[in-house]
């Protein structure tokens, strides 16, 4: 078979369906738990991108790039590889036979797309819109997705999911080596590992204005498609209590009948009511005793309209909402609070809107039973 047909064959062909390892999040251990983590010599960490998860295959004729998401029309893996020409046309061919795992992000904080965006929004615009407006994008920023690699699945056809990360990682920087003598850093970085002080090395990427780190266990395999212990992220996120407002029916088939989201509320700077955004990560029972029922419709029992929650979330967006919104527990008996201590102070994330020209987003009525 003659290189065109090669090339033809890997561009046509069904790729290998890599569903990446997944991370559990620290805040489900305990305090205790926690710290051993942090000071433990069989755990090292890396920084945390913000951006979309991608699986690269590399191929005889060129790169091939796929998300953690099926499509909905062929169940496969999303593929992602028309949106990203300047990646998946790289020379990697010595590496032919080799997945790695890894996050395509754009390092700018902000990038201009049908209007200014915030960098996580940016990529998956950019991700998810068709291959000219994707090339479009990239072009007039100047400001190219790129690949954070942090992990190796397959190394020119050698399967190394079930060696332990720190046998992994030596091929890692093996791959590392050739693509800096390549002149390919522009668009493919690596992960640093840091096995010493990960606290002081957490704190240090989140006063840069980073995401967090995620912490690796060294003798772990990789776990495909799996939320796994072996690896834990660390994000920075904000605490606050906030005011149910509203609601959203449930839609996803185990949701159906029952509540599907609670819409919270929160006064800002100014004394003005803003919505951070809709939680809808609590458990069955909860949906249920939340839920009434009006002309066969799901509804909010009108008792929880106006309840104060805890919450937390990661950091706000361009509408001022919480990223990751989760409410930790209803504030009731000796712990309860009045609705007017429920403050959020927005002015930080409302000056880097007004230094991109992103107009601030308006805040919300009052409902009518404030």
């Amino acid at each position: 078979m003659d290189e065109i047909a090669q090339t033809k064959g890997f561009h046509n062909r069904t790729l290998e369906q890599i569903f990446p390892q997944l991370a559990r999040d620290i805040e489900n251990f305990s305090e205790e738990e926690k710290r051993q983590l942090m000071i433990s010599a069989q755990w090292a960490c890396g920084e945390k991108k913000n951006g979309v998860r991608g699986i690269c295959h590399v191929g005889k004729g060129g790169n091939r790039f796929t998300s953690r998401n099926r499509c909905a029309d062929t169940y496969l893996l999303h593929e992602l590889t028309d949106n990203l020409p300047h990646l998946s046309a790289l020379n990697l061919s010595s590496w032919q036979g080799s997945i790695f795992d890894g996050e395509l992000y754009l390092k700018e904080d902000f990038i201009q797309i049908d209007e200014m965006a915030f960098a996580l929004e940016g990529a998956s615009a950019i991700l998810n819109c068709g291959r000219e407006k994707a090339e479009t994008f990239q072009n007039a920023n100047r400001n190219k997705i790129r690949y954070y690699i942090f992990d190796v699945i397959k190394a020119k056809n050698r399967d190394l999911r079930t060696l332990p990360f720190k046998e992994r990682r030596e091929t890692f920087t093996q791959f590392k080596k050739f693509v800096e003598a390549e002149g390919y850093n522009e668009f493919i970085e690596f992960e640093e590992l840091i096995f010493h002080d990960k606290v002081g090395y957490f704190k240090k990427i989140i006063e840069s204005g980073g995401e967090g780190i995620i912490l690796k266990d060294l003798n772990a395999p990789y776990f495909c498609g799996k939320r796994s212990e072996a690896w834990i992220k660390v994000k920075k996120s904000s605490t606050t209590d906030a005011i149910i407002i509203g609601f959203g029916k449930g839609k996803e088939w185990d949701k159906k009948g029952l509540i599907g989201s609670l819409e919270l509320g929160i006064f800002d700077e100014c004394g003005n009511l803003r919505s951070i955004g809709k939680a809808s990560s609590f458990p069955l029972e909860q949906r249920k005793a939340l839920t009434r029922l009006e002309g066969g419709v799901p509804a909010l029992k009108n008792e929880y309209l106006g309840k104060v929650v805890e919450c937390r979330f990661q950091e706000l967006n361009k509408n001022l909402k919480g990223r990751h919104l989760q409410i930790l527990g209803f504030r009731t008996g000796a712990n309860a609070k009045p609705v007017n201590e429920c403050f959020y102070d927005f002015s930080k994330t409302k000056e880097k809107l007004r230094l991109a020209g992103i107009p601030i987003p308006k805040p919300v009525t009052p409902p009518a039973f404030f």
